[in-house]
């Protein structure tokens, strides 16, 4: 995995410095949604973050994402009720493909990187932090709101890859999930934000009357 991640990370720097001084760029604040594989446990996982792309093409952009992403834990045993809330920011290198270059624009992209994961204990004593790769390919779509402004969403396939960030609650029950509190591996994640453009906007073409 870590092979994989420095190639994805070359290639994108060598993307990075083919691209014109001119190529446009953006900045995306965003705000995200996902259901994961502990839907029995929680409601699901709610955040916020940013992404920053560079459009090497005029349909193809990479750029670096981050999000902040909260789940509450809350199982119901027969002898004990177990909370606790799992934190994760996912840093990702990305890629885009635009399939249109004006107006609304349908996209397909990849991230990959490193998630900062995290477990914490309401009614229990427990801290454990770890950190792991992941991987998300997604596919999105761009509306247009101005000449600089957009908005964008997103669905994504989140997949942290290796065993969880878990920690057992009770001595006595070593091996047992029940008594766990653990990071989500896998969730199906749906993200909004706006974007602002920056750099050269390309320009309309005036038609020419004719003589």
């Amino acid at each position: 995995m870590k092979k994989l991640f420095g190639l994805s990370t070359l290639l994108l720097l060598s993307f990075f410095f083919s691209g014109t001084a001119m190529a446009q760029k953006s900045l995306t604040l965003l705000g995200t949604y996902g259901s994961t594989n502990q839907s029995d446990d929680s409601k699901g996982a709610y955040g916020f973050g940013a992404q920053y792309r560079y459009f090497v093409k005029p349909n193809i952009a990479i750029g670096l994402s981050a999000k902040y992403i909260t789940e509450n834990i809350d199982r119901q045993l027969s002898l004990k009720t177990i909370r606790g809330k799992a934190t994760n920011i996912p840093v990702n290198l990305m890629g885009e493909y635009y399939f249109g270059t004006r107006g609304i624009k349908p996209y397909v992209g990849l991230e990959a990187g490193l998630n900062i994961q995290k477990i914490e204990g309401y009614n229990i004593i427990v801290d454990k932090s770890a950190i792991k790769p992941g991987i998300s390919p997604k596919v999105g779509i761009v509306l247009p709101m101005g000449r600089r402004l957009q908005f964008m969403v997103e669905g994504s396939y989140d997949l942290v890859i290796g065993s969880a960030n878990s920690v057992n609650v009770d001595a006595t029950k070593i091996g047992n999930d029940l008594y766990s509190v653990k990071n989500s591996n896998q969730s199906i994640t749906v993200t909004g934000g706006i974007r602002y453009i920056f750099g050269k906007m390309e320009k309309k073409v005036k038609p020419v009357a004719e003589p």
